[in-house]
Protein backbone atom coordinates (compact mmCIF):
# COMPACT_ATOMS: atom_id res chain seq x y z
CA UNK A 1 0.00 0.00 0.00
CA UNK A 2 2.63 2.15 1.11
CA UNK A 3 4.58 1.41 -1.92
CA UNK A 4 1.52 2.20 -4.60
CA UNK A 5 1.68 5.56 -2.80
CA UNK A 6 4.58 6.52 -2.97
CA UNK A 7 4.84 5.80 -7.36
CA UNK A 8 1.31 7.21 -7.35
CA UNK A 9 2.90 10.52 -5.62
CA UNK A 10 6.16 10.39 -8.22
CA UNK A 11 4.30 9.79 -11.28
CA UNK A 12 2.01 13.24 -9.89
CA UNK A 13 4.83 15.04 -9.26
CA UNK A 14 7.19 14.07 -11.64
CA UNK A 15 7.96 18.29 -12.38
CA UNK A 16 8.68 18.94 -8.48
CA UNK A 17 11.56 15.49 -8.21
CA UNK A 18 12.89 16.93 -11.76
CA UNK A 19 13.32 20.47 -10.01
CA UNK A 20 14.72 18.89 -7.09
CA UNK A 21 17.10 16.75 -9.05
CA UNK A 22 18.43 19.48 -11.17
CA UNK A 23 19.16 21.68 -7.74
CA UNK A 24 21.12 18.91 -6.49
CA UNK A 25 22.98 18.91 -10.11
CA UNK A 26 23.31 23.00 -9.89
CA UNK A 27 24.47 23.13 -6.63
CA UNK A 28 27.06 20.55 -7.03
CA UNK A 29 28.56 21.83 -9.95
CA UNK A 30 28.20 26.26 -8.78
CA UNK A 31 28.51 25.67 -5.25
CA UNK A 32 26.47 29.05 -4.55
CA UNK A 33 26.44 30.56 -0.96
CA UNK A 34 23.40 29.76 0.99
CA UNK A 35 22.95 33.97 0.84
CA UNK A 36 22.84 33.66 -3.15
CA UNK A 37 20.62 30.64 -3.10
CA UNK A 38 17.70 32.70 -0.92
CA UNK A 39 18.56 36.03 -2.86
CA UNK A 40 17.29 34.18 -6.15
CA UNK A 41 13.63 33.86 -4.30
CA UNK A 42 11.11 36.14 -5.24
CA UNK A 43 9.54 36.26 -1.79
CA UNK A 44 7.04 38.48 -2.81
CA UNK A 45 5.84 36.28 -5.35
CA UNK A 46 6.02 33.30 -3.01
CA UNK A 47 4.07 34.85 -0.45
CA UNK A 48 1.26 36.55 -3.17
CA UNK A 49 1.20 33.25 -4.57
CA UNK A 50 0.45 31.10 -1.25
CA UNK A 51 -2.67 34.07 -0.27
CA UNK A 52 -3.84 33.31 -3.47
CA UNK A 53 -4.18 29.81 -3.44
CA UNK A 54 -5.50 29.79 0.48
CA UNK A 55 -8.09 32.58 -0.92
CA UNK A 56 -9.34 30.50 -3.77
CA UNK A 57 -9.11 27.14 -2.32
CA UNK A 58 -11.57 28.23 0.15
CA UNK A 59 -13.86 29.94 -2.93
CA UNK A 60 -13.84 26.36 -4.67
CA UNK A 61 -14.98 24.85 -1.72
CA UNK A 62 -17.18 27.25 -1.06
CA UNK A 63 -19.09 25.33 -4.35
CA UNK A 64 -20.16 28.45 -5.25
CA UNK A 65 -18.59 28.16 -8.83
CA UNK A 66 -20.93 25.49 -9.01
CA UNK A 67 -24.04 27.84 -8.44
CA UNK A 68 -22.37 30.15 -11.46
CA UNK A 69 -21.69 27.22 -13.54
CA UNK A 70 -25.49 25.77 -13.06
CA UNK A 71 -26.79 29.03 -14.17
CA UNK A 72 -23.75 29.52 -17.19
CA UNK A 73 -25.36 25.72 -18.65
CA UNK A 74 -28.74 27.20 -18.78
CA UNK A 75 -27.65 29.80 -21.00
CA UNK A 76 -25.34 28.09 -23.74
CA UNK A 77 -26.24 24.80 -25.12
CA UNK A 78 -23.42 24.24 -27.54
CA UNK A 79 -20.14 23.20 -26.63
CA UNK A 80 -18.27 24.47 -29.27
CA UNK A 81 -19.58 28.22 -28.42
CA UNK A 82 -18.78 27.60 -24.19
CA UNK A 83 -15.63 26.46 -24.81
CA UNK A 84 -14.54 29.71 -27.43
CA UNK A 85 -16.83 32.19 -24.20
CA UNK A 86 -14.12 30.52 -21.79
CA UNK A 87 -11.13 30.90 -24.24
CA UNK A 88 -12.11 34.68 -24.24
CA UNK A 89 -13.22 35.47 -21.02
CA UNK A 90 -9.40 33.91 -19.64
CA UNK A 91 -7.57 36.31 -22.09
CA UNK A 92 -10.06 39.29 -21.01
CA UNK A 93 -9.37 38.73 -17.29
CA UNK A 94 -5.62 38.14 -17.79
CA UNK A 95 -5.54 41.58 -19.68
CA UNK A 96 -7.36 43.44 -16.16
CA UNK A 97 -6.30 40.83 -13.48
CA UNK A 98 -2.23 39.22 -14.85
CA UNK A 99 -2.40 35.92 -16.16
CA UNK A 100 -1.90 33.73 -12.77
CA UNK A 101 -5.14 35.65 -11.09
CA UNK A 102 -7.23 34.90 -13.82
CA UNK A 103 -6.25 31.39 -13.97
CA UNK A 104 -6.81 30.77 -10.31
CA UNK A 105 -10.44 32.55 -11.00
CA UNK A 106 -11.59 30.53 -14.32
CA UNK A 107 -10.03 27.06 -14.05
CA UNK A 108 -11.99 26.50 -10.58
CA UNK A 109 -15.03 27.56 -12.28
CA UNK A 110 -14.02 25.36 -15.72
CA UNK A 111 -13.54 22.01 -12.83
CA UNK A 112 -17.14 23.25 -11.04
CA UNK A 113 -18.86 23.24 -14.57
CA UNK A 114 -16.92 19.74 -15.65
CA UNK A 115 -19.38 18.65 -12.88
CA UNK A 116 -22.51 20.20 -15.07
CA UNK A 117 -22.08 19.40 -18.39
CA UNK A 118 -19.90 17.13 -20.70
CA UNK A 119 -17.22 18.77 -22.63
CA UNK A 120 -13.72 18.06 -23.42
CA UNK A 121 -12.24 19.23 -20.34
CA UNK A 122 -8.72 18.65 -21.01
CA UNK A 123 -8.68 20.77 -24.30
CA UNK A 124 -10.75 23.49 -22.31
CA UNK A 125 -8.23 23.69 -19.88
CA UNK A 126 -4.64 23.95 -21.90
CA UNK A 127 -6.80 26.68 -24.46
CA UNK A 128 -7.81 28.75 -21.54
CA UNK A 129 -3.95 28.47 -20.23
CA UNK A 130 -3.17 29.04 -23.49
CA UNK A 131 -5.25 32.06 -23.72
CA UNK A 132 -4.08 33.89 -20.88
CA UNK A 133 -0.90 33.78 -21.82
CA UNK A 134 -2.01 35.88 -24.46
CA UNK A 135 -4.27 38.06 -23.40
CA UNK A 136 -1.88 39.01 -20.63
CA UNK A 137 0.61 40.09 -23.37
CA UNK A 138 -1.75 43.36 -23.95
CA UNK A 139 -1.29 45.67 -21.16
CA UNK A 140 1.34 46.34 -18.93
CA UNK A 141 -0.03 44.96 -16.12
CA UNK A 142 -1.26 41.64 -17.91
CA UNK A 143 1.90 39.73 -16.29
CA UNK A 144 5.38 40.27 -14.72
CA UNK A 145 7.61 40.39 -17.78
CA UNK A 146 5.34 43.63 -19.16
CA UNK A 147 4.89 45.18 -15.52
CA UNK A 148 8.98 44.99 -15.07
CA UNK A 149 9.16 46.45 -18.96
CA UNK A 150 7.15 49.08 -18.31
CA UNK A 151 8.59 50.42 -15.62
CA UNK A 152 11.95 49.36 -16.18
CA UNK A 153 11.64 51.21 -19.75
CA UNK A 154 9.39 53.86 -18.69
CA UNK A 155 6.52 53.46 -21.54
CA UNK A 156 3.09 55.14 -21.47
CA UNK A 157 0.27 52.48 -20.97
CA UNK A 158 -1.59 53.50 -24.01
CA UNK A 159 1.96 52.98 -26.46
CA UNK A 160 2.56 49.83 -24.87
CA UNK A 161 -0.96 48.30 -25.29
CA UNK A 162 -0.83 49.81 -29.13
CA UNK A 163 2.57 48.06 -30.21
CA UNK A 164 1.40 45.11 -28.84
CA UNK A 165 -2.53 44.65 -30.78
CA UNK A 166 -1.01 43.22 -34.05
CA UNK A 167 0.47 39.98 -32.13
CA UNK A 168 -1.61 39.43 -28.97
CA UNK A 169 -4.50 39.83 -32.02
CA UNK A 170 -3.08 37.67 -34.21
CA UNK A 171 -2.58 35.11 -31.61
CA UNK A 172 -6.30 35.62 -30.35
CA UNK A 173 -7.63 34.87 -33.92
CA UNK A 174 -5.26 31.77 -34.11
CA UNK A 175 -6.83 29.86 -30.61
CA UNK A 176 -10.27 30.89 -32.33
CA UNK A 177 -9.35 28.95 -35.00
CA UNK A 178 -7.64 26.10 -32.35
CA UNK A 179 -10.78 26.25 -30.53
CA UNK A 180 -13.14 25.94 -33.62
CA UNK A 181 -11.34 22.70 -35.08
CA UNK A 182 -10.63 21.27 -31.65
CA UNK A 183 -13.98 21.18 -30.08
CA UNK A 184 -16.74 19.35 -31.56
CA UNK A 185 -20.63 21.62 -32.14
CA UNK A 186 -22.08 19.27 -30.10
CA UNK A 187 -25.13 20.07 -27.77
CA UNK A 188 -24.45 20.03 -24.18
CA UNK A 189 -25.37 17.32 -21.98
CA UNK A 190 -26.45 19.05 -18.55
CA UNK A 191 -26.20 16.61 -15.39
CA UNK A 192 -27.69 18.82 -12.98
CA UNK A 193 -27.67 18.01 -8.97
CA UNK A 194 -28.23 18.89 -5.63
CA UNK A 195 -25.04 20.91 -4.22
CA UNK A 196 -24.69 23.11 -1.17
CA UNK A 197 -22.95 26.01 -1.31
CA UNK A 198 -21.44 29.01 0.65
CA UNK A 199 -22.15 32.53 -0.24
CA UNK A 200 -20.76 33.90 2.62
CA UNK A 201 -17.42 31.82 2.34
CA UNK A 202 -17.35 32.70 -1.43
CA UNK A 203 -18.20 36.58 -1.39
CA UNK A 204 -15.59 37.42 2.02
CA UNK A 205 -13.04 35.20 -0.17
CA UNK A 206 -13.61 37.70 -3.16
CA UNK A 207 -13.12 40.83 -0.59
CA UNK A 208 -10.00 39.13 0.86
CA UNK A 209 -9.12 38.13 -2.76
CA UNK A 210 -9.90 42.13 -4.30
CA UNK A 211 -8.00 43.13 -0.55
CA UNK A 212 -4.63 41.00 -1.41
CA UNK A 213 -4.09 42.41 -4.96
CA UNK A 214 -4.18 45.84 -3.79
CA UNK A 215 -1.99 45.58 -0.85
CA UNK A 216 -0.10 43.02 -2.29
CA UNK A 217 1.61 46.05 -4.39
CA UNK A 218 2.39 47.76 -1.41
CA UNK A 219 5.20 47.04 1.63
CA UNK A 220 2.36 45.04 3.44
CA UNK A 221 2.16 42.40 1.18
CA UNK A 222 3.79 40.10 4.10
CA UNK A 223 1.91 40.93 7.02
CA UNK A 224 -1.67 40.43 5.29
CA UNK A 225 -0.46 37.19 4.60
CA UNK A 226 -0.05 36.38 7.63
CA UNK A 227 -3.34 37.67 8.94
CA UNK A 228 -4.84 35.47 5.90
CA UNK A 229 -3.09 32.36 7.10
CA UNK A 230 -4.15 32.52 10.38
CA UNK A 231 -7.91 33.44 9.89
CA UNK A 232 -8.35 30.37 7.50
CA UNK A 233 -6.44 28.92 10.02
CA UNK A 234 -8.60 29.42 12.22
CA UNK A 235 -12.21 29.51 10.75
CA UNK A 236 -11.58 27.10 7.60
CA UNK A 237 -8.56 24.96 8.33
CA UNK A 238 -10.01 22.78 5.49
CA UNK A 239 -8.91 25.46 2.65
CA UNK A 240 -5.50 25.67 4.47
CA UNK A 241 -5.24 21.42 4.32
CA UNK A 242 -6.25 21.48 0.80
CA UNK A 243 -4.21 24.30 -0.47
CA UNK A 244 -1.64 22.79 -3.00
CA UNK A 245 1.25 23.68 -1.04
CA UNK A 246 3.50 21.77 -3.21
CA UNK A 247 3.11 24.26 -5.91
CA UNK A 248 4.75 26.91 -3.73
CA UNK A 249 7.39 24.25 -3.59
CA UNK A 250 7.81 24.17 -7.08
CA UNK A 251 8.29 27.76 -7.64
CA UNK A 252 10.73 28.16 -4.66
CA UNK A 253 12.57 25.65 -6.34
CA UNK A 254 12.05 27.43 -10.06
CA UNK A 255 13.49 30.57 -8.87
CA UNK A 256 16.42 28.89 -7.23
CA UNK A 257 17.56 26.50 -10.68
CA UNK A 258 16.74 29.07 -13.08
CA UNK A 259 18.39 31.84 -10.92
CA UNK A 260 21.62 29.75 -11.15
CA UNK A 261 21.51 29.21 -14.36
CA UNK A 262 20.63 32.67 -15.61
CA UNK A 263 24.56 33.35 -13.70
CA UNK A 264 26.58 30.54 -15.79
CA UNK A 265 29.01 31.90 -18.26
CA UNK A 266 28.42 30.10 -20.69
CA UNK A 267 24.80 32.19 -21.41
CA UNK A 268 26.93 35.37 -21.16
CA UNK A 269 29.38 33.85 -23.63
CA UNK A 270 26.31 33.51 -26.36
CA UNK A 271 24.98 37.13 -25.98
CA UNK A 272 28.63 38.14 -26.75
CA UNK A 273 28.35 36.42 -30.43
CA UNK A 274 24.60 37.12 -30.87
CA UNK A 275 24.04 40.89 -32.42
CA UNK A 276 21.04 41.84 -30.68
CA UNK A 277 20.54 44.88 -32.46
CA UNK A 278 18.79 43.30 -35.14
CA UNK A 279 15.23 42.36 -34.58
CA UNK A 280 15.21 39.00 -35.78
CA UNK A 281 18.13 37.80 -33.30
CA UNK A 282 16.53 39.91 -30.51
CA UNK A 283 13.31 38.29 -31.52
CA UNK A 284 14.53 34.82 -31.40
CA UNK A 285 17.06 35.50 -28.24
CA UNK A 286 14.29 36.32 -26.44
CA UNK A 287 11.81 33.70 -27.16
CA UNK A 288 14.29 30.66 -27.10
CA UNK A 289 15.66 31.81 -23.45
CA UNK A 290 12.13 31.97 -22.37
CA UNK A 291 11.85 28.69 -22.95
CA UNK A 292 14.38 27.33 -20.83
CA UNK A 293 14.58 29.71 -18.26
CA UNK A 294 10.90 30.81 -18.31
CA UNK A 295 9.83 34.40 -19.41
CA UNK A 296 10.12 36.66 -16.34
CA UNK A 297 13.93 36.06 -15.81
CA UNK A 298 14.35 35.86 -19.43
CA UNK A 299 13.14 39.71 -19.59
CA UNK A 300 15.14 40.50 -16.92
CA UNK A 301 18.17 39.15 -18.22
CA UNK A 302 17.81 40.34 -22.08
CA UNK A 303 17.52 43.95 -20.82
CA UNK A 304 20.53 44.48 -19.86
CA UNK A 305 21.78 44.15 -23.26
CA UNK A 306 18.89 45.84 -25.30
CA UNK A 307 16.81 49.12 -25.12
CA UNK A 308 14.32 47.55 -28.08
CA UNK A 309 11.34 46.97 -25.20
CA UNK A 310 8.84 46.14 -28.08
CA UNK A 311 10.72 43.09 -29.61
CA UNK A 312 12.05 42.41 -26.17
CA UNK A 313 8.03 41.94 -25.28
CA UNK A 314 7.08 40.28 -28.49
CA UNK A 315 9.90 37.69 -28.06
CA UNK A 316 9.15 37.05 -24.11
CA UNK A 317 5.16 36.67 -23.89
CA UNK A 318 5.48 34.09 -27.52
CA UNK A 319 8.20 32.59 -25.42
CA UNK A 320 5.74 31.94 -22.72
CA UNK A 321 3.86 29.29 -25.35
CA UNK A 322 5.46 26.35 -25.89
CA UNK A 323 7.42 24.56 -23.24
CA UNK A 324 5.67 24.39 -20.13
CA UNK A 325 8.81 26.18 -18.44
CA UNK A 326 8.01 29.06 -20.88
CA UNK A 327 5.86 30.77 -18.36
CA UNK A 328 4.68 29.93 -14.44
CA UNK A 329 1.06 30.71 -15.67
CA UNK A 330 1.94 27.07 -17.56
CA UNK A 331 2.72 25.42 -14.45
CA UNK A 332 0.09 27.11 -12.28
CA UNK A 333 -2.61 25.77 -14.85
CA UNK A 334 -1.54 22.72 -14.76
CA UNK A 335 -1.15 22.18 -10.91
CA UNK A 336 -5.06 23.77 -10.54
CA UNK A 337 -6.69 21.56 -13.11
CA UNK A 338 -4.96 18.30 -12.61
CA UNK A 339 -5.80 16.84 -15.79
CA UNK A 340 -4.79 13.47 -16.47
CA UNK A 341 -1.37 12.92 -18.36
CA UNK A 342 -1.44 17.07 -18.18
CA UNK A 343 1.94 17.66 -19.17
CA UNK A 344 1.84 15.58 -22.58
CA UNK A 345 -1.87 16.72 -23.20
CA UNK A 346 -0.28 20.32 -22.91
CA UNK A 347 2.12 20.06 -25.29
CA UNK A 348 0.58 18.65 -27.83
CA UNK A 349 -1.59 21.51 -28.25
CA UNK A 350 1.18 24.26 -27.60
CA UNK A 351 3.94 23.31 -29.35
CA UNK A 352 2.11 23.74 -32.57
CA UNK A 353 0.42 26.94 -31.30
CA UNK A 354 3.69 28.29 -30.34
CA UNK A 355 5.76 27.42 -33.87
CA UNK A 356 2.66 28.74 -36.20
CA UNK A 357 2.89 31.88 -33.85
CA UNK A 358 6.49 32.34 -33.75
CA UNK A 359 7.00 31.35 -37.35
CA UNK A 360 4.51 33.94 -38.70
CA UNK A 361 5.84 36.62 -36.49
CA UNK A 362 9.39 35.73 -37.82
CA UNK A 363 8.53 36.18 -40.94
CA UNK A 364 6.43 39.40 -40.25
CA UNK A 365 9.67 40.94 -38.90
CA UNK A 366 11.34 40.02 -41.60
Amino acid sequence: MIENNLIYFLKKEKLLFFLIFLFMVLIIITKPSYEKILNFIDWNTIFFLSGLLIITTSMKNSNYFFYIAEHLSNKIHSKRILSIFLVYMSALLSMILTNDIALFLIIPFTIELKKIVNFDFPRVIILEILSVNIGSSLTPIGNPQNIFLWHYFDISFIEFVVKMMPIVFLQIALITIFSFFMIRDEKLEIHLKEETYNKRKFYFSIFLLITFIIISKTHFLFPFFILIFIYYLIFDKFSIYKTDWNLILVFILFFINFGIISEVEFINFLIEKINLNQNLNLFSFSVLLSQFISNVPATIFISNFSDNWRIISYGVNIGGIGFILGSLANIIGLRLSKIDKGFKEFHKISIPFFLIIFLTIYYILS
